[in-house]
């Protein structure tokens, strides 16, 4: 399904504060959808999957598009949900994983970094991702992640030492 033939509207929807209009479905769409898909990316730590879960997103902002006040914030917060969701499916793969392969039939090769991030629990590796790559404050990535300002800092104040220690070994 091609989103730019799902516009329900040309025409701009103004906020209900009466600030500026919020643009036009497909203008959002083509403004936003580069750094959704990076952000995806980096959540999930698979870039071929990204794009999917961009997709995805957009498609259940879309479907709030009428009522949408700060459809930014709402598409962010839908993304993290998604690769969320993504990432507890990744889970249940991993774990069944051992029952269909043996460890010399697959080629785990990735990057220290990476690796460590990667092995990190998600709400933590989202605060990371949000604060450092996104560079979003700590009030909106509490809103992302739809915790309090102190959680974000308690995750990413684990993330961090926790990163500290798997890389020193």
């Amino acid at each position: 399904m091609n989103v730019f033939s799902m516009s329900r509207s040309d025409n701009p929807v103004p906020t209900p504060q009466g600030g500026d209009p919020i643009p036009t479905f497909e203008e959002f769409f083509r403004a936003e959808w580069a750094g959704s898909v990076r952000l995806a990316a980096i959540l999930t730590q698979h870039a071929p999957i990204a794009e999917d879960l961009a997709q995805d997103a957009f498609t259940r902002v879309f479907a709030k598009w009428a009522g949408a006040t700060n459809p930014k914030a709402y598409l962010r917060a839908t993304l993290v949900n998604v690769c969320r969701q993504w990432q507890r499916h990744k889970g249940v793969e991993r774990a069944k994983l051992p029952m269909v392969a043996t460890f010399d039939s697959v080629d785990f090769v990735a990057h220290e970094l990476a690796d460590a991030v990667g092995a990190l629990p998600y709400r933590q590796r989202a605060v990371l991702v949000l604060r450092y790559y996104a560079d979003l404050s700590e009030a909106e990535i509490a809103d992302a992640l739809d915790c309090r300002a102190g959680t974000v800092k308690s995750l990413a104040s684990r993330a961090l030492a926790r990163l500290e220690r798997d890389i020193q070994r």
